[in-house]
């Protein structure tokens, strides 16, 4: 018995040793180095207190990050998952040519930010590819990364483009997981195909919905590399995330201190919303 615990200890070890470290350890020092007024290119520094989080309150900019953040992950979430279960249930039958749709809906996902961001930042200049095409049918394009009234949507529009292949699948996997008498049992009750969907299929999808939403959810309100590459929170602070604002406060202007209290606030906020979406989601899958 002994044996067996010693060589379980062994084997988890290595693992559990690098999650302390790259993981636990981060933590802890960003939430020490949060009371603090630490500054990287001063090897001295000092205690503040709660001053760190009082100063969030007041400041604008942090306020508005927020504000945008919570905008990409509200409609990210909600316009990935729709767009997931209308791309599943287009892909859901056997054939060559599904497995090729399926394949097609999933590629963006495998790709990494930086490259989507690239990509897309030729597409959406204003001498890109969208704008001549829109020119060739008879619409005048527009400034899709410089017009602050649509920048925010842009960058939306591309990160969904980007997250709606994982929705897919999952959905995919959900949908093939209904039984098939079910359905056969609505046909002989007389449902159409529509009752069917928002009766049969809709309730049964909640356990693709909760996983979609919480990862959609926590990638979005983490997000960085879209907006670096695509207008590097321009134009002004107009596309400026919590992740970016971090990044600029601690390694641009150096106030390492400050930075990590608002690391600690994205933590806290994230970790929050996640236990809350997951306790009302799986609710709603225990009543169906």
């Amino acid at each position: 018995m002994k044996s067996k615990t010693g060589n379980f200890m062994l084997f988890v070890s290595h693992g559990l040793l690098i999650y302390i470290v790259f993981v636990i350890l981060p933590i802890i020092l960003c939430l020490f180095y949060s009371f603090t007024n630490y500054n990287p290119l001063y090897p001295e520094f000092s205690g503040v207190g709660f001053r760190n989080y009082i100063d969030l309150l007041n400041d604008r900019d942090f306020g508005h990050s927020l504000v945008v953040t919570c905008m990409i992950a509200f409609i990210v979430t909600i316009a990935s998952n729709i767009l997931g279960v209308l791309s599943a249930l287009l892909v859901n039958f056997k054939g060559w040519m599904y497995k090729l749709s399926r394949t097609v809906f999933f590629t963006p996902q495998i790709l990494s930010p930086v490259i989507v961001g690239f990509i897309w930042s030729i597409i959406l200049t204003d001498e890109g590819v969208l704008n001549k095409l829109l020119n060739v049918v008879g619409l005048s394009g527009a400034s899709w990364l410089s017009n602050t009234q649509i920048v925010l949507y842009s960058i939306i529009a591309v990160i969904v483009w980007q997250s709606m292949g994982f929705c897919t699948v999952v959905f995919l996997a959900t949908l093939q997981s209904i039984p098939s008498d079910l359905y056969e049992a609505g046909k002989i009750d007389g449902c159409s195909r529509l009752q069917s969907f928002r009766h049969i299929t809709l309730p049964l999808l909640a356990p693709g919905i909760t996983i979609n939403t919480v990862m959609l959810l926590i990638s979005s309100f983490k997000v960085y590399d879209h907006v670096v590459v695509l207008t590097n929170g321009g134009p002004g602070t107009t596309t400026e995330t919590i992740s970016l604002k971090i990044i600029n406060t601690g390694f641009v202007q150096n106030q390492m201190g400050y930075a990590s209290s608002m690391a600690i606030v994205l933590f806290l906020l994230i970790g929050v919303i996640s236990v809350f979406t997951v306790t009302f989601l799986k609710r709603r899958e225990v009543e169906h």
